[in-house]
């Protein structure tokens, strides 16, 4: 399936935390992270995303359609600069067709660097999908540290080419 990687701009913030509130949603079954008074999910730095220079937000779209979206930012645990995938989402009608590895992939080749990638460990799913993608991608060359809670993936694709 074709796909392109839109930037969100702030006119499509709304769009962007509707597919935000899935991703959370999707998450929660692994984490304590409840609704609030107004029956959604809580993301304390949301905004940021609109403000910030160093958080980038993007749709992954294909015939109009939204497929999912991704969250870049630098909130890094062992490096100084470089980036880390904040929050991913494929919708689910639209995983197991290689769509969340391709925008993986064109993600980690959007911003050439250091990466951290932190998928949740009691997440399955999850850890496995991001431990074959980065294997794949880094062709090995990675390492895992954990930060006292979860561990991380820790990979320089500047290396790679």
């Amino acid at each position: 399936m074709k796909y392109e990687i839109v930037d969100v701009n702030l006119k499509d913030k709304e769009k962007l935390y509707k597919l935000l509130q899935f991703a959370l949603y999707d998450g929660s079954q692994y984490i304590d992270n409840d609704i609030n008074d107004n029956l959604v999910f809580e993301y304390n730095w949301f905004d940021n995303y609109f403000t910030d220079n160093d958080r980038n937000a993007y749709f992954i779209k294909s015939n109009n359609k939204y497929l999912g979206m991704v969250m870049v930012n630098e909130n890094l645990k062992f490096n100084n600069k470089g980036k880390c995938i904040a929050e991913f989402l494929i919708m689910p009608k639209y995983r197991r067709h290689h769509i969340g590895k391709n925008v993986a992939y064109d993600i980690f080749e959007k911003f050439k660097g250091d990466w951290e990638v932190q998928p949740m460990e009691n997440n399955p799913i999850a850890y496995s999908f991001w431990k074959n993608i980065i294997n794949e991608y880094t062709k090995g060359k990675y390492i895992i540290k954990n930060d006292g809670i979860e561990d991380i993936f820790i990979f320089n694709n500047e290396i790679n080419d």
